[in-house]
């Protein structure tokens, strides 16, 4: 039987139609054309990302996950030679055609990358950088309150909260670290935290940390997730995307997806035939 191997997050199936709908991509499309070779790495995307929950994006390496998740906050825009075509939206507003400030998108649109990479700065200023500015203090105890806050939501306060100026984030250990980072994207009260792969470079222990902090800020924030592990997916998210080749061949909600896949071609990935 499918899923049998499979630890779920949720135990029933969630109608994700009902749900409302946070983020979307329609009929994008991202070429690499700055390169040796020439790249079609995602062809006429259409998906949609609910309010409030987890969505998981899983394929085999280079079929587009990651470049589908720097499309939603425009950080695709950094990569050179990269063209994108196509719609995506936040709520309302097409981020690319509505003279959306990229600053202010990236603000409200969070990433957690693969690799943590705190700034060379204490823990406390790598968590304040933010709100400094972008003017969400007003005085410097509502700044610390705004640091505690977050880190405590980031799960790492009682494990720094007695080195917060004597310790720098790049001194702490690879696990905290990335929950550092986290806690760096939420200060500045994200809608959307994108995450792209962030257990990789992680051990079990912290990659386990990483998922129970995935699973609590599940309705305070919506939150997209790239993953190589089927299993990290089916742990900690209720919409879940599979992407082959720059398309995606099938999606929905997770317990339903690992259990009873309606294309071949993904029953084929999630038994390990291929990827």
């Amino acid at each position: 039987m499918f899923g049998e191997d499979f630890s779920f997050r949720n135990q029933q199936s969630i109608d994700l139609t009902s749900m409302d709908v946070k983020m979307s991509a329609s009929g994008l499309n991202v070429h690499y054309r700055g390169t040796e070779n020439p790249k079609h790495a995602l062809k006429d995307i259409d998906v949609t990302i609910p309010e409030g929950l987890v969505t998981a994006f899983i394929g085999p390496s280079g079929c587009g996950k990651s470049s589908l998740l720097k499309c939603f906050n425009r950080m695709i825009d950094t990569t050179t030679g990269s063209d994108v075509s196509g719609q995506i939206k936040l709520d309302d507003t097409d981020i690319y055609k509505d003279k959306l400030d990229v600053v202010q998108l990236r603000a409200r649109v969070g990433m957690i990358f693969q690799k943590y990479n705190p700034f060379p700065k204490t823990i406390f200023d790598n968590v304040a950088y933010g709100p400094k500015i972008h003017g969400l203090a007003s005085s410097k105890p509502e700044l610390s309150d705004i640091v505690e806050s977050s880190l405590r939501r980031a799960a790492l306060w009682d494990e720094v909260k007695d080195d917060l100026h004597s310790k720098m984030g790049t001194s702490l250990s690879g696990g905290q670290q990335q929950r550092l980072c986290i806690a760096r994207a939420i200060a500045v009260q994200p809608e959307v935290l994108l995450m792209d792969e962030p257990c990789s470079a992680l051990d079990p222990v912290a990659t386990a940390k990483i998922e129970q902090l995935i699973s609590e800020l599940r309705g305070q924030f919506t939150i997209a997730i790239v993953t190589h592990s089927m299993h990290q997916a089916a742990r900690v998210s209720d919409k879940t995307v599979f992407l082959y080749e720059g398309e995606i061949e099938e999606e929905g909600d997770t317990r339903d997806f690992f259990i009873k896949p309606k294309k071949q071609k993904t029953a084929d990935y999630i038994i390990g035939r291929y990827g």
